[in-house]
């Protein structure tokens, strides 16, 4: 009986010992992988602070990339993006009308690929206007912005499972999107601009607007039913502009640009008696203030640092073919080809060539390099 019962302490003695050797190779295993986890963390951190060094140029590189941080910046103006073939529209180029405000899907594409391959970035319209501009060296920066809240910017063809929206791949949202996949260091993103239809799909315009906002995208303000300000009084310029921001701050209270697009451009100079009522006013008894103003104008605006730049009236380059004549994008783009903004790759300094100092204005705060 006793040695039945050695052999059973043995047995159990050797149960526990393997249990213990097993706990012990799985601690071990864990404490291995965290060690790992961490180095691999520290590796990527420390590559990623490598690359933002290599990102900016040395004072020894901006006279080979021509770093001009007083240089001009598109912001290029669409309307309508319409999956039809360049070659069926009838007109030049992509344009899909006679003044070439709608334009096609297949020419969208080429604007995209042509200012990627041309050194473009795109930068958030607000941060424009507010002098942040964060763009990697040699690059130099673009706004995209659309007009009238079109179906087409961003058609939703249904919902999955979950209740999210299926997006058209060949509307101007499916079309960045692609380029995004595509191209991660474009930066893809575009500000809507909307009237009181918003997108024009009625089952569907809030969750649009919310999934713009959360995917990189900005909305603004393109007056109630498209107003021409030069036709109108105060009171009815208030409603226009006030009642787009109470429909947005119903959607996404806090989230969207306080800025308006001038229907029809108008009105076309800056000391126009309704500028004051776009600006600012009262809506049901609710105070809003506009920070910028668009233009419909022809060319690429001033550096946020320039002393010609008011980032309360913006310049936009209207995105439409004509033969590169009358301020199309192909006799826009020559001429920035000399003109434009270069970055230094530091959102913290203004590099700029030593003879336009007297060019300065505005320099928020950031450290002012010439050479």
């Amino acid at each position: 009986m006793a040695k039945i019962n050695r052999k059973k302490q043995r047995r159990n003695l050797l149960i526990l010992l393997c249990a213990f050797l097993l706990i012990l190779g799985v601690f071990v295993k864990v404490v291995f992988m965290i060690v790992d986890t961490l180095f691999v963390s520290e590796q990527k951190v420390g590559e990623k602070q490598e690359s933002k060094k290599e990102n900016k140029l040395s004072k020894e590189d901006y006279t080979k990339y021509v770093v001009d941080e007083l240089g001009n910046v598109p912001v290029m103006m669409y309307h309508g993006i319409h999956n039809i073939p360049s070659n069926e529209t009838g007109y030049v180029g992509g344009n899909v009308d006679v003044d070439g405000y709608q334009r096609t899907a297949e020419a969208f594409r080429q604007d995209l690929q042509f200012y990627y391959d041309n050194g473009y970035r795109m930068i958030r319209l607000n941060d424009y206007i507010n002098g942040n501009i964060d763009v990697e060296a040699g690059k130099s920066p673009i706004c995209l912005t659309f007009d009238d809240g079109l179906e087409n910017n961003i058609l939703v063809t249904g919902t999955d499972k979950e209740g999210n929206i299926n997006i058209d791949p060949n509307c101007a949202v499916g079309i960045l999107e692609s380029f995004k996949k595509k191209y991660p260091d474009f930066n893809v993103t575009a500000t809507f601009f909307v009237n009181g239809g918003l997108f024009r799909q009625p089952e569907y315009n809030e969750q649009i607007i919310k999934w713009l906002v959360e995917n990189g995208y900005d909305v603004g303000n393109h007056t109630y039913s498209h107003v021409d300000f030069t036709t109108t009084d105060g009171q009815i310029a208030q409603q226009e502009v006030g009642s787009v921001y109470a429909m947005l701050d119903e959607i996404i209270p806090g989230q969207y640009v306080n800025i308006v697009a001038l229907p029809f451009g108008s009105p076309y100079s800056y000391d126009h008696e309704m500028i004051p009522y776009i600006q600012s006013g009262l809506y049901k008894g609710k105070q809003y203030t506009t920070q910028s103003m668009l233009q419909v104008a022809w060319e690429a605006d001033y550096s946020p640092y320039s002393n010609q730049f008011n980032p309360a009236f913006i310049k936009r380059i209207r995105a439409y073919d004509n033969n590169g004549q009358d301020f199309d994008i192909e006799m826009n783009f020559t001429t920035l080809e000399t003109t434009k903004y270069i970055s230094d790759g530091d959102p913290n300094t203004i590099v700029i060539p030593a003879n336009k100092q007297d060019m300065l204005g505005n320099v928020y705060d950031k450290n002012v390099i010439t050479y």
